[in-house]
């Protein structure tokens, strides 16, 4: 990585962040291989406000959701596979600057990347001003993370298709749907379940399942698709 103003320029606006001291984004992409002053306390600042940041956003996002599920989510995403995915994404294999057996490699330890993110995090804490410093974090996680984070949303909008339809049946007509069984396929080593979801007189597309739960999870969301398509249900009155 070179420390002229146009190459930095090119990794913030990867970023979404200006930095007021570059000193601190130097510093965050610098690994313990490479100097004393490396990015490793950074890091321990980024982690610390990634769990707040990431701990707020499912808070708002799944409200309905009870702190076990909250816990789960949060653990997916602020898990050393999203980082480094994350820094993959924003190219940080050129810019971190590594020693030793680590300098000139075209390729490096995906942990590193993932440290990387963390530390850029807590620079970016560190270098905003105080009033501003939260809301720049919530900003370059919510760039940065965006795939991950909406991967959740729509994951956790199929497991909870059940409870979602049920709700949506009570409210709507008083009623709670049937799950029925429209074909069953047996193999020596495995069984399957079509199953479909029925409603107020109506049936809607049925789903595999290796057991009748998992088909029946995957009928509640066959369903949900059609009423969404509808605009019968928007996924905001799941609960």
């Amino acid at each position: 990585m070179t420390d002229d103003a146009p190459e930095f320029g090119r990794l913030e606006d990867l970023l979404g962040y200006r930095f007021r001291e570059r000193r601190l984004l130097e510093e965050a992409l610098t690994h313990a291989s490479r100097q004393e002053v490396h990015n490793e306390r950074l890091e321990f600042l980024g982690d610390a406000v990634l769990s707040l940041v990431a701990a707020e956003e499912l808070f708002r996002r799944f409200p309905g959701e009870r702190e076990g599920r909250l816990t789960v989510l949060k653990s997916r995403l602020v898990s050393r596979d999203t980082l480094s995915r994350a820094g993959e994404r924003l190219g940080l294999v050129e810019w971190l600057r590594t020693g030793g057996s680590l300098e000139g490699r075209s390729s490096l330890p995906r942990s590193l990347l993932g440290n990387a993110v963390e530390a850029l995090l807590g620079a970016i804490y560190v270098d905003s001003a105080p009033e501003q410093a939260l809301n720049n974090a919530r900003a370059a996680v919510a760039r940065w993370l965006a795939p991950e984070i909406e991967s959740l949303e729509r994951d956790s909008e199929r497991e909870m298709a059940k409870q979602s339809l049920q709700l949506y049946a009570q409210r709507t007509c008083g009623a709670v749907p049937r799950y029925r069984v429209l074909e069953t396929y047996v193999h020596p080593l495995t069984t399957s379940f079509l199953v479909a979801a029925e409603l107020d007189e109506r049936t809607f597309p049925g789903a595999w399942g290796s057991s009748k739960k998992e088909a029946e999870r995957w009928a509640a969301w066959e369903a949900l698709l059609v009423l969404r398509a509808e605009g019968a249900w928007d996924g905001r009155n799941a609960g």
